[in-house]
């Protein structure tokens, strides 16, 4: 799990950016938002649905300007229901049902409101057309609903709205890593970029090179959960052929929710094959069925608290490890260095945005962050910001972390969204108007 060098990893992440841009073959992307930074000001009252991860949440947000904000509504539903009632992650749902689903929730936010605009965070790689189309590339963390992938995301689920007939649409939509740029900037105009580390992983910066109709620099989004020239290792390699994808999504695989439990749950089986973990029984569940091991237990490691011990002694317990000292110690020293490359690389990615052109002469520099493991695993923020600091010590470098930061980012885009209609609306009436003097009374 060790890495000997960050800056060679950062400086492979930016060769591959480099790439991008230049529209050559590159692990990466560059899929435009049509946004740039929001002032701040912003205000109205506004639909966020956060589309992504294991379940769809939908909010009334108020825009208050100077930052602030208000939720005054919320609903969330997972995408799969615990007791079976129904699943809209599988193949055997259709376009239209999944879409159908999120407009059910939307009607329930509505009821009685009058909302502005409705904005959409939509945390799957897709390619933005314009800011309120966008095409399905592909699903990735187990999504597979079918007659979707190509399909425009604001038609469908404004066809939804309207079946439902629910007098909204969709004028924003946004990944998540933008979302969370939004929210930040919203806050803090010294945000350069933004990223996720939940279930998946992503990054989006400013990008200078990249314009908005307003001549000024665009949010890009990177799908940075698909870098691929990082230093995998057996249990990575394993990980990746159990997946759905195999050899995509590398970086995603090494870092993010989802997959970290798994990568500890391989390692323990290879360490009890090898005659390395005392207790070990190859006829197990946990040792014979794939992600039956929670990334939560990694959190449960790291901490002294009365209650996370308990609950990794039960899960030790129903899972047939035995309770001694040497197992535990083994646990967190395996948990502890994956974590730690963890870290590492989600850091490696950071400081090859912050010395981009354009990016390295700021004299504050701030990363909107948001995700399960920012959020719920001890340290691993600070982990991460204090590697930054340490690599980049000639600059002023912090991560924000940006609460609900899916939601209240597609509120901001649905706020940019209409000053953008606005615009329009009024060029087109300035190009309308007849030639001549034009006289005010």
């Amino acid at each position: 799990m060790d890495l000997s060098s960050l800056r060679k990893i950062a400086d492979e992440f930016n060769s591959e950016l480099d790439l991008a841009l230049a529209g050559e073959k590159s692990s990466l992307r560059i899929l435009p938002s049509f946004l740039s930074a929001p002032t701040g000001q912003e205000m109205g009252h506004y639909i966020a649905i956060d589309f992504g991860g294991s379940n769809l949440r939908v909010m009334l947000v108020v825009l208050k300007g100077q930052g602030g904000y208000e939720i005054i509504k919320q609903i969330a539903r997972p995408l799969k229901d615990p007791q079976g009632r129904y699943d809209y992650t599988t193949d055997n749902t259709s376009g239209q049902e999944v879409f159908g689903f999120a407009a059910d929730l939307i009607a329930e936010v509505v009821r009685g409101v009058s909302p502005d605009q409705l904005g959409l965070t939509f945390s799957y790689p897709m390619q933005q057309n314009s800011i309120c189309s966008a095409s399905l590339i592909r699903w990735t963390k187990e999504l597979k609903p079918r007659q979707t992938v190509g399909r425009d995301i604001g038609k469908m689920l404004g066809e939804a709205l309207i079946k439902k007939r629910i007098d909204i649409e969709p004028v924003a939509i946004i990944n998540d890593t933008v979302a969370v740029f939004l929210a930040g900037c919203y806050y803090d105009s010294s945000v350069c970029a933004g990223s996720i580390c939940g279930t998946g992983y992503n990054v989006c910066l400013l990008e200078p090179s990249r314009r908005t109709a307003a001549d000024q620099a665009m949010i890009v989004n990177t799908e940075a959960g698909n870098f691929s020239m990082l230093p995998g290792n057996l249990y990575d390699r394993s990980l990746d052929q159990a997946t759905d994808d195999p050899g995509q999504q590398k970086m995603e695989k090494m870092v993010s929710g989802k997959y970290l439990g798994e990568l500890l749950r391989i390692t323990l089986r290879d360490m009890g094959e090898k005659g390395l973990l005392p207790g070990y029984t190859p006829s197990l569940t946990i040792w014979n069925q794939p992600f039956t091991l929670p990334t939560e237990v990694l959190g449960w490691l790291q901490t002294e608290g009365s209650r996370e011990r308990q609950m990794l002694n039960n899960w030790m317990e129903v899972n047939g490890f035995d309770n001694k000292l040497e197992n535990l110690t083994l646990l967190k020293l395996i948990g502890s260095a994956i974590l730690e490359r963890a870290m590492k690389l989600i850091a490696s990615t950071y400081i090859a945005i912050l010395r981009r052109p354009g990016q390295i002469n700021n004299k504050r520099q701030v990363i909107a962050v948001d995700g399960a493991l920012f959020k719920h695993l001890p340290e691993f923020l600070a982990g991460v910001e204090s590697i930054l600091r340490s690599e980049l010590p000639d600059r002023s470098v912090s991560l924000l972390y940006t609460a609900d930061g899916s939601n209240i980012g597609a509120a901001v885009a649905a706020a940019l969204a209409e000053d953008s209609i606005e615009t329009d609306a009024r060029s087109l009436a300035s190009d309308s108007t007849p030639e001549g003097p034009q006289f005010i009374i």
